[in-house]
């Protein structure tokens, strides 16, 4: 099969090529300059040379061209997609926004997906051809499950019974046998229903994942030629009241309200616009300038975006499992968020044992019991050959906590595990006595990162307990990544990620965007940023 895609300029330089395959292009580029080619919708055209499918489009000063010569047609709005979304990765590297390498993967990406589909047309069309061709009778098979259901595993007894409080008093013992389902665990396993992900969300990048990376670029929203002449939102509204000029200090109040309305904490948003009022000198600037200055200012706060280089070092690393160690206040998603990672490490082939350390929470061992064989089910229907274990030792305090995450470790370490996630019990920030365990816990697990579970609702509030997590470990150890769970429901009110960020400076590795594994995605500063100025 003959297949290949060029980016190239008009003068004829090739910027870049999917294979040596070139000299095709100059048949078809012939065509086009005698304007003896197919105009598709928009600026796409098309032609056929010598049993060759041509499509090119042109976007801005860039051309893009692809050819395959299958006798198999494909979808145009796919073809048009791919050479709109190939133009856009490559002026990305352009703008300096992605390096070469990225560019590469991301376009080659896009090509080999068109023709994959292009392959799996052409064998559909061969199959149906074949089913005209032999006629078989349809058979339909039904294939019978069961379901087995937890056994009260506690007729036996273990002595202990259960207690009802009436308005504060004891007012009732009872044996705890129907209330325990715990040793089971193969029957509880599997009678949870099979959570459904959407892979599209993750994009193989070699042997990596980078979550949401080509959608963000594909997805980007587009320029129109007078965008710079329009302003928009809060800024439009500065430019009607203070005109051309802006007195650095009134506009500084304005701007500080605005992110204190967007749920910035109003010590952040001052120090943000005390920044640019020592750049500015307390002059006067136009509003531009202030915008611009807004943009860098937020923009270097939410820098640098980390995923990869966390995959990179989890690979690199020579000796024994790679720990990580999931820690945050109560009810901000830590055990769903642990899971997406463990889905995410999975899709890169690394083996994941997952560590059952919030022995507090009643009923946290049994979620991690489901959640770890949902992700081992999910991860035989993909192409994915790492593993997935659960390692508990049940319930307790004080010293088991510490002993679990170290037998862990070893166990992960005997067992040819790449990554130990170990879970922790959520605590409240403001509680000394809850957080002080953190540390004798780090000494003791010495993860190799500490990543905070911080949701995006909690407002203002995120500074402090940012700070306090970030503390905990003591001098030597700090947080080394946030995870911002709950961003789907806040809107634009996105305030706490710059809160957190700038509060400690430690960056935000992903938000969370849902309840399923791959509702997980990279930061996309623009975005924020965005968001924080309409």
């Amino acid at each position: 099969m003959s297949q290949s895609l060029i980016v190239y300029k008009g003068s004829g330089q090739v910027c870049y090529q999917y294979n040596s395959k070139v000299s095709p292009f100059n048949e078809f580029i012939y065509h086009i300059v005698n304007e003896s080619v197919q105009t598709l919708d928009g600026d796409v055209v098309t032609t056929t040379v010598n049993n060759k499918r041509f499509y090119g489009t042109k976007r801005n000063q860039l051309h893009v061209a692809l050819y395959f010569d299958s006798v198999t047609t494909l979808d145009s709005d796919k073809i048009k997609a791919t050479l709109s979304g190939v133009a856009k990765t490559y002026e990305k590297y352009q703008n300096g926004e992605i390096p070469s390498t990225k560019m590469k993967e991301l376009i080659d990406l896009q090509f080999t997906r068109l023709m994959s589909m292009k392959f799996e047309a052409r064998a559909e069309e061969e199959t149906t051809e074949s089913t005209r061709e032999t006629s078989p009778t349809a058979k339909s098979t039904s294939a019978s499950t069961s379901s087995k259901k937890p056994t009260n595993k506690a007729a036996a007894g273990s002595g202990k019974k259960m207690r009802r409080w009436v308005d504060g008093e004891l007012v009732e013992h009872g044996h705890d046998a129907n209330l325990d389902f715990s040793a089971n665990k193969e029957a509880a396993d599997y009678d949870a229903p099979l959570q459904s992900v959407d892979n599209s969300n993750f994009v193989r990048d070699k042997e990596l994942v980078l979550v949401n990376e080509l959608n963000e670029i594909l997805n980007a929203k587009e320029d129109t030629p007078d965008d710079s002449t329009k302003k928009s939102g809060f800024l439009s509204k500065l430019s009607g009241y203070f005109g051309g000029q802006v007195d650095i200090d009134a506009v500084s109040k304005k701007f500080q309200d605005q992110l204190v309305a967007k749920n910035v904490a109003p010590p952040m948003a001052k120090q943000i616009t005390d920044k640019l009022a020592t750049k500015f000198k307390g002059g006067k600037v136009t509003l531009a300038q202030y915008k611009q200055a807004l943009v860098d200012e937020l923009t270097k706060t939410l820098t640098p975006n980390v995923s990869t280089d966390l995959l990179y070092e989890i690979k690199k690393k020579q000796s024994g499992p790679f720990v990580i160690s999931v820690v945050g206040v109560n009810g901000v998603g830590k055990s769903t968020n642990l899971a997406k990672l463990a889905y995410w490490f999975l899709q890169n082939n690394l083996n994941v044992l997952i560590c059952a350390c919030d022995t507090f929470r009643s009923g946290a061992v049994e979620q991690l019991n489901v959640h770890v064989n949902n992700l081992a089910r999910l991860n035989q229907s993909t192409s994915s050959t790492a593993k997935i274990e659960l390692f508990e030792k049940g319930y307790g305090s004080g010293d088991h906590v510490v002993a679990t995450a170290k037998a862990a470790i070893e166990y992960g370490g005997a067992n040819d595990y790449d990554v130990v996630l170990i879970d922790t019990a959520g605590r409240s920030h403001a509680n000394s006595r809850l957080m002080a365990p953190l540390k004798k816990f780090g000494d003791a697990a010495n993860p190799d990162r500490i990543i905070m579970v911080g949701e995006a609702l909690v407002g203002t509030d995120s500074v402090e307990q940012a700070q306090n997590f970030n503390n905990a470990f003591g001098n030597r150890r700090h947080l080394d990544f946030f995870i911002i769970s709950k961003v789907d429901t806040v809107g634009e009110m996105v305030g706490t990620m710059i809160n957190m960020v700038m509060a400690t400076k430690v960056p935000i590795l992903f938000v969370g965007t849902g309840q399923t594994y791959t509702d997980i995605k990279r930061l996309s500063t623009k975005a924020v940023v965005d968001m924080l100025m309409s």
